[in-house]
């Protein structure tokens, strides 16, 4: 992958997406759309509404809730279904997978800017900006896990010594256990609690668990606060203070 010259101008995309409640009288009627806006704008351009600073770009497929069909039927579907999630998300991102390419000009452009002048311009995925549970629907981790470490889950909010700290995640390694599709790779990712399948990001050069993942309403109220006060609640009902 060719490196940064002098007087280019790199161009950090940040994608949002979130899967949206339309109705509750006529079915499951959701949409699931990306948006796509770049950090080089002011402040004030991102401002304005009428600047257009934040475009969408997809609406993902939300397949149909299946109720009344046996469990190995509803695992297959849904690993069908995140097949062709994934299927969709490659055709977005496709501009971006460059990292094999060995041609030393993929992935710049040549722009025309606001002032009028051509730039050579590099775009690179900066930051793509869910809710928890679509984190999990992107990233292949079961729900309710750290998305940073390979923490387990009875032992999230517990003190760990710096000389014990769990393992970072490792997607590219969760994609090759995946491919591998045996039995002692699915054993592995199970302990990560991690389910198989690809990870939509692995194409692209970047590191994805490193991606900022700024949901304050998901990750610190709902999330954390929870695990709050349940630990709360149960450590003053183990010390027989619950009551008073």
């Amino acid at each position: 992958m060719a490196m940064l010259r002098l007087g280019d101008t790199l161009v950090p995309l940040i994608f949002m997406s979130d899967g949206t409640h339309l109705s509750n009288f006529a079915g499951d009627k959701k949409k699931w759309p990306v948006y796509i806006t770049i950090g080089n704008l002011s402040l004030k351009s991102c401002q304005m509404p009428s600047t257009h600073t934040v475009v969408m770009v997809a609406l993902l497929p939300i397949p149909i809730k299946n109720r009344t069909i046996p469990q190995k039927r509803l695992d297959e579907q849904r690993q069908t279904n995140q097949k062709v999630l994934n299927e969709v998300l490659q055709r977005v991102l496709q501009p971006l997978t460059f990292k094999q390419s060995p041609n030393p000009k993929s992935g710049y452009y040549n722009v025309l800017c606001a002032d009028g002048n051509f730039r050579r311009c590099k775009p690179v995925l900066a930051a793509w900006l869910p809710h928890c549970a679509e984190y999990s629907d992107l990233h292949h981790p079961e729900r309710h896990v750290c998305s940073w470490c390979e923490c387990p889950m009875n032992e999230l909010g517990d003190y760990v010594p710096s000389d014990k700290q769990h393992p970072r995640r490792d997607y590219n390694l969760y994609t090759m256990l995946s491919d591998a599709n045996t039995n002692e790779a699915d054993a592995k990712l199970s302990s990560r609690n991690v389910h198989q399948g690809s990870n939509v990001f692995r194409h692209i050069p970047i590191i994805a668990n490193n991606l900022p993942k700024p949901d304050i309403l998901q990750t610190m109220q709902i999330g954390i606060l929870d695990h709050l006060q349940k630990w709360i609640f149960h450590f003053m009902k183990m010390h027989e203070r619950l009551d008073k």
